[in-house]
């Protein structure tokens, strides 16, 4: 059974930041439309297979890479948390998971 899905505050300016790097380099929000369906899709499996991810070394949290980018997100008992969306292509210290 899929689990509720929960974006955090901080995943949310996540991909609001993402979206708007792409609309300001592209000039087009296309490119930013077709993340937000990625990045929705990849949460609706994350939802149904919960444990489909690596766990990292933060107590109960998992990452998915999805593309370029990192999901990482807690599983709760009755819902998923999406903590943080992270480009891949950044430099690793700037992820504060």
């Amino acid at each position: 059974m899929a689990k509720e899905i929960k974006w955090t505050y901080q995943s949310i300016i996540d991909r609001s930041n993402i979206y708007k790097y792409w609309l300001d380099r592209n000039k087009s929000s296309v490119y930013s439309q077709k993340l937000e369906e990625l990045f929705e899709r990849s949460a609706e499996v994350i939802s149904k297979f919960p444990n489909i991810g690596r766990t990292i070394n933060y107590r109960n949290v998992y990452s998915k890479i999805v593309k370029d980018y990192k999901i990482f997100y807690r599983i709760r008992s009755e819902e998923i948390q999406i903590l943080r969306i992270w480009d891949t292509r950044q430099h690793p210290n700037k992820s504060r998971m």
